[in-house]
């Protein structure tokens, strides 16, 4: 029994990988048709380190300050490990919005 748990877990973990390295591979391309990088940690996480050039729109406040997204373009979310980002995604879908791309943790996208 405890092995099948194990296994799930492997299987869960190798899938949100695979996913990742996914959205990454689109980054490129997402930012030439003008991409958004928002960042939904706080903004003391913010400070201490980011990407240059992304947003910085704490998940607690996406809500209230949606507004201030292009939904006409690309939205690449991202966060301190991929959990908030998660959470932002989904959010953004149900109010309407498309094209948005969870990177999972900031510093995936320093290479960019």
């Amino acid at each position: 029994m405890i092995i099948y748990l194990i296994l799930g877990i492997i299987i869960f973990i190798i899938y949100k990988k695979y996913t990742q390295y996914k959205v990454l591979k689109l980054v490129p391309s997402l930012l030439e048709e003008g991409g958004q990088i928002i960042d939904v940690r706080t903004k003391a996480e913010f400070t201490q380190g980011n990407k240059k050039g992304s947003i910085n729109i704490p998940l607690d406040s996406l809500k209230t300050r949606i507004n201030e997204l292009d939904n006409s373009k690309p939205i690449i979310i991202c966060c301190a490990s991929g959990s908030r980002s998660a959470l932002a995604k989904r959010l953004l879908i149900t109010k309407g919005f498309e094209n948005v791309h969870n990177v999972g943790m900031w510093k995936s996208l320093l290479k960019f």
